[in-house]
């Protein structure tokens, strides 16, 4: 299992963290039913998302030149772009399917990687804007519906520890 505890656990997270859970707290929230049907879907659109991210990358870095060629018709896009694109999407990809068994199992790391790939979501559009001067209003937008929805289906994930405690009262009480 990936060990964000580090990354996750730094101030500036925790603190980030807070502070948008007390933002989401007194928006409008989702019916439980439809909660309850994003969490049963999240894990298997994170695989299949995480799949086609890291074949997205590859296809990005490794055809970033024939692409380069074709782009150039259009505007002056450095062939730097599609390889730092074809990286992020790679390792976002790779974080969405580390994600699956943890959201699948309903712990809250799956749930810590959701965040965090919020924030790389971010990261990749900044880079798309600042190459392309152009998408902020879809940036902001997508970052204002990414965090609304992640911060939904948190209560529906738990710590391990808590998922232990949990598991250790249902054992007692058969």
């Amino acid at each position: 299992m990936l060990n964000l505890s580090p990354v996750l656990k730094h101030p500036t997270f925790q603190k980030l963290d807070q502070e948008l859970e007390a933002v989401f707290a007194n928006a409008p929230h989702l019916p439980k039913k439809v909660v309850d049907v994003l969490v049963k879907i999240a894990p298997y659109m994170m695989l299949v998302s995480g799949l086609f991210m890291i074949t997205g990358g590859l296809q990005s870095i490794f055809g970033a030149n024939s692409f380069y060629r074709m782009m150039d018709l259009w505007m002056n896009t450095p062939p730097f772009y599609f390889y730092l694109i074809g990286l992020l999407q790679i390792v976002a990809g790779a974080l969405s399917i580390i994600a699956y068994q943890p959201l699948r199992s309903r712990l809250l790391e799956g749930w810590q990687i959701m965040f965090i790939l919020t924030w790389l979501s971010l990261l990749m559009n900044l880079v798309s804007v600042g190459f392309f001067r152009d998408g902020l209003f879809g940036l902001l937008l997508s970052l204002l519906l990414s965090l609304y929805l992640i911060y939904e289906l948190r209560p529906a994930y738990v710590g391990a520890d808590k998922l232990k405690k949990v598991q250790t009262l249902k054992r007692k009480k058969k």
